[in-house]
């Protein structure tokens, strides 16, 4: 009789709702929506989708109820769709999302990624198994049970402000469950909104016990050492989420920030190869991964590792794909380790429209003034300055030239126009004349 009812409940909540089904094999999408229907979903409420893009227009769109997601989309995950639908219908709590797995591995970071992921199927699955899985997370949504009712309305106490409340809830929610992750989290969210950080910091460790990759407890771990300073510690962190969880331009941009911020330049080289892999690359996630590489770059170089140096250099201006600044990052490395003839080859890696633009001009001019003298080389820096073309880079090489010819008047001269324009990097230019020549 329960049976019965329990499939009476299924057939009912999918017939109220809109479906999606988003796999890239046809056949698997075809079976899929074909036992949504069977199980009680409308024909005509159910949509299919072969990609991620199709897929996201779809939860733009149609809003569905129901996601059936194959883990990989792709070179994107069925992750990044969850996470458009949390964006695309953020107060909604009686939706499904169900991800289709095809190993263990998978499926452990679907049961990681509680609230978020309702269930998962693993392949290879049977109509009983789907339809299993189905009911029980419907069920939850109609009866979520004493556990996730108390997690519930301690997040709204803890949205209102009212930590303590809150903070008793989620307390007494842990006492309910053999692993109590999810419990953790949001116990370790109120302590962050009370300030209570080292408690906070402990919660969420407690909640990563049960759960080692549990998403939320892992970013908010982050998110907290981030906070404090501990720029190390949540690195480590960070990367046990991009060592887990797929890669998305997002997730590669942050990782990419973190790594240089934290010195681990040996790990810029991972992300890169992440990165040849990432479809739909944003412009934030092309910048940083350039940026990443020309960091890198200019460090080998300084080190008895030059040709790994340059391999970056390389590797940041094909990245780049004519994006003008970055050519000119990679030629001011190579100019200042003496590395002019490598330099002077990335000239003809900018566009030739953008040849007369300031990232050019000045990469030619800290290509050639090598070259020249000192009073030639100063007549062509002012004569870029008189046209417009400002560039610390520029200053830097006057400067430098002026003093290496004795030329120590224009030397502070210049200094003093440098320091007016760029106030903020005076120590800079500062630091390359003698503390007695400016008094």
């Amino acid at each position: 009789m329960s049976e019965n009812r329990d499939e009476t409940a299924l057939s009912q909540y999918l017939s109220d709702s809109f479906c999606l089904v988003a796999d890239s094999h046809q056949g698997s999408r075809v079976r899929l929506a074909n036992s949504l229907i069977k199980l009680g979903a409308k024909p005509g409420q159910v949509r299919v989708a072969g990609g991620y893009h199709e897929a996201k227009q779809e939860v733009a769109t149609s809003f569905p109820r129901v996601i059936l997601c194959d883990y990989e989309l792709g070179s994107r995950s069925g992750l990044d769709l969850l996470q458009e639908q949390r964006e695309k219908r953020p107060y909604t709590r009686d939706g499904i999302f169900v991800l289709v797995t095809a190993n263990s591995s998978q499926a452990a970071v679907a049961r990681a990624a509680e609230e978020d992921v309702d269930t998962y199927v693993l392949k290879p699955y049977t109509m009983e198994i789907l339809k299993r899985a189905l009911t029980i997370a419907a069920l939850q949504k109609v009866f979520p049970g004493e556990y996730l009712t108390l997690i519930e309305e301690g997040k709204t106490l803890l949205f209102s402000g009212k930590f303590s409340e809150a903070s008793k809830l989620f307390a007494k929610a842990r006492e309910l469950s053999s692993k109590p992750t999810l419990a953790c989290f949001y116990l370790g969210q109120t302590e962050v909104m009370r300030e209570a950080f080292e408690d906070a910091s402990q919660t969420y460790r407690v909640g990563l016990s049960y759960n080692k990759i549990h998403y939320k407890c892992l970013i908010g771990l982050h998110e907290l050492l981030m906070k404090r300073g501990q720029h190390d510690e949540a690195y480590d962190i960070f990367k046990r989420i991009t060592k887990t969880y797929p890669a998305n331009p997002k997730r590669l941009s942050t990782a990419l920030k973190l790594a240089l911020l934290t010195k681990n330049y040996s790990d810029i080289d991972g992300y890169y190869r992440i990165f040849l892999h990432i479809d739909d690359r944003t412009e934030e996630l092309v910048r940083g991964i350039c940026a990443a590489l020309i960091v890198t770059g200019k460090y080998y170089l300084s080190t008895e590792h030059k040709s790994r140096g340059l391999d970056f250099l390389n590797k940041a201006v094909v990245s780049c794909a004519g994006r003008p600044r970055f050519i000119r990052y990679a030629i001011e490395g190579l100019v200042e380790n003496k590395m002019v003839d490598r330099a002077k080859e990335l000239l003809g890696r900018f566009p030739s429209d953008l040849q007369s633009g300031e990232d050019f001009l000045t990469s030619e001019y800290l290509v050639e003034s090598g070259a020249k003298g000192a009073a030639q080389m100063l007549h062509h820096g002012r004569k870029l300055i008189k046209e417009g073309v400002r560039n610390v880079a520029i200053y830097r090489t006057m400067i430098e030239g002026c003093l290496e010819a004795g030329f120590g008047d224009s030397a502070i001269h210049l200094y003093q126009c440098a320091a007016r324009e760029w106030p903020e990097l005076r120590g800079h230019f500062a630091g390359r004349i003698d503390p007695a020549v400016l008094g």
